[in-house]
């Protein structure tokens, strides 16, 4: 494996020790020469290696010394075999990783399987947020009708945090629920909705707003409900602009129920829209790799997200904003996961054996 020129990895030892000396200035990492490659823990049509793809075209030359940066596609092992391979690369800088993590559930996995996203040198992100959205009947035609259902059908894939956080947020509605389960995608999702194989579904904002609304809102068929917007300190969520008069999941509960969700579900619903929708995806250095060359690449991706090119290419393959994670979120977000509390993993685990029946 390529490593950084022995004089870049000299620059940054001797500054190491010059901070010791008054005055001493911190050296920065220098990628001049060098090819960079950004690891991807999925295939390459999807979202997360179409985003890899593109950060990959404009990342270097905003890193030091602008560098030739590649993508590479490392799918399989339900995320895991691309996050073990960024973990285990050299902690030189020419090895990051573009992980879909899903690290807000996998703090239920056995101790001896848990993977110790916290060593990983974070330097950003991206977020999501979720829609949620039913098919229109005699008896639904508006998202306030909803609310009087007596039974719906979701549709959703394994139990994950989207699966439980629907669960959750139908108790919290009082509507039973019914779990169809084994979809590979939200395409699959969207046409067994369009055959009236299930009555409930979400997908992320980009999906709503470029498959949802023109195939099924605007044609009748389906109306939208809430979306699970970021928590915020008073107890609500914040409302995100590209998706209108959508209200958040706590203003539909409050406008439907005449109060305020709360309990353990619904702080197991704050948890994953936090942890899960916060940070879908983490842009990493390996464990160990040395602090100037993490946040040289932190530098480097706040400046490329707000590079007109990279924001404009991010908004045709996203199909929405990009919601944009810098390294101190990123930092925050993931103490979130580390210090989940009991309680909401025990909620959690009862929700994914509900669903696992």
């Amino acid at each position: 494996m390529t490593r950084l020129k022995t004089g870049a990895i000299l620059r940054l030892t001797a500054c190491t020790l010059a901070l010791a000396a008054p005055g001493a200035a911190m050296a920065e990492a220098d990628f001049s020469g060098e090819t960079v490659r950004i690891v991807y823990n999925a295939g390459p049509g999807g979202a997360t290696g179409l985003f890899a793809q593109i950060l990959a075209a404009h990342l270097g030359r905003h890193l030091p010394g602008k560098p030739e940066v590649i993508a590479e596609s490392m799918p399989g092992g339900a995320l895991l075999r691309g996050i073990q391979a960024v973990y285990h690369s050299e902690p030189d800088g020419l090895t990051l990783g573009w992980l879909a993590w899903g690290g807000a559930t996998r703090v239920l996995d056995p101790e001896d399987l848990r993977v110790p996203f916290g060593e990983f040198g974070l330097a950003g992100g991206l977020g999501n947020t979720w829609v949620t959205h039913a098919t229109t009947s005699a008896s639904i035609t508006t998202g306030a009708d909803f609310a009087e259902t007596d039974r719906i059908r979701y549709g959703g894939f394994t139990p994950g945090s989207s699966e439980i956080r629907t669960a959750a947020s139908m108790d919290l509605l009082g509507i039973p629920m019914d779990f169809v389960g084994g979809f590979q995608g939200g395409a699959e999702t969207l046409a067994a909705m369009q055959r009236g194989e299930v009555q409930l579904r979400n997908g992320t904002v980009s999906n709503w707003l470029t498959n949802v609304v023109p195939e099924m809102v605007d044609p009748g068929q389906s109306v939208g409900l809430f979306y699970w917007g970021r928590p915020q300190e008073d107890g609500t969520e914040a409302e995100n602009p590209e998706l209108g008069d959508l209200p958040t999941f706590y203003d539909y509960v409050v406008a439907a129920r005449g109060q305020a969700p709360s309990g353990p579900a619904y702080d197991l619903v704050r948890y994953l829209s936090t942890a899960a929708d916060g940070m879908t995806w983490i842009f990493v250095t390996p464990p160990e790799t040395p602090t100037d060359i993490t946040d040289a690449v932190a530098r480097a991706y706040a400046e490329v997200m707000e590079d007109p090119a990279m924001v404009q290419a991010a908004l045709n393959v996203l199909g929405s904003t990009p919601e944009v994670v810098l390294q101190d979120e990123a930092q925050r977000i993931m103490r979130v996961v580390e210090t989940v509390s009991p309680e909401v993993r025990a909620t959690m685990q009862d929700y994914i054996d509900q669903l696992s029946r």
